[in-house]
């Protein structure tokens, strides 16, 4: 093979754009006893590399049995637990009905009250989103793909 050809090749090789026949190529050129002597130094490394590809590992890999954790089987058991406890309060509870005389007018004033309230909350809260899509907008200028 042509040692311009060879140059080449190696250019396109240290690029990582070869396909596996150029490499091949370069392979047997490199192992063969036909290298132009300013390129002797890639021998070396193309030996280890035909070396390397031949080895193969023997030895049965034994993986460590996995044990199952009990976490799954515990909480589930704990879940169901809470879920008991929470019908068997709710049965015996159901005959403390609430029956408060409040008068309707006062009933709906403090109904309205409670929604002002959640709405001022709401309110703020929303206002404070525009910080995090003024910082979505500047994060976005700066990592543009």
């Amino acid at each position: 093979m042509e040692s311009n050809k060879v140059e080449q090749l190696l250019e396109i090789y240290f690029e990582g754009a070869t396909t596996l026949a150029q490499e091949k190529q370069l392979r047997t050129y490199f192992t063969s006893d036909h290298v132009a002597p300013h390129l002797e130094s890639y021998v070396v490394m193309f030996t280890a590399f035909t070396q390397a590809s031949q080895e193969v590992y023997t030895t049965p890999i034994q993986l460590p049995k996995q044990k199952k954790p009990m976490y799954g089987w515990i909480s589930g058991v704990a879940a169901v637990a809470v879920v008991l406890i929470g019908l068997a309060t709710q049965i015996n509870s159901s005959s403390d009905v609430y029956q408060g005389n409040v008068s309707q007018e006062e009933g709906i004033l403090k109904t309205k009250q409670a929604l002002g309230l959640m709405s001022k909350m709401f309110n703020e809260s929303t206002a404070q989103l525009g910080a995090v899509n003024e910082f979505n907008t500047t994060t976005s200028n700066f990592f543009k793909q």
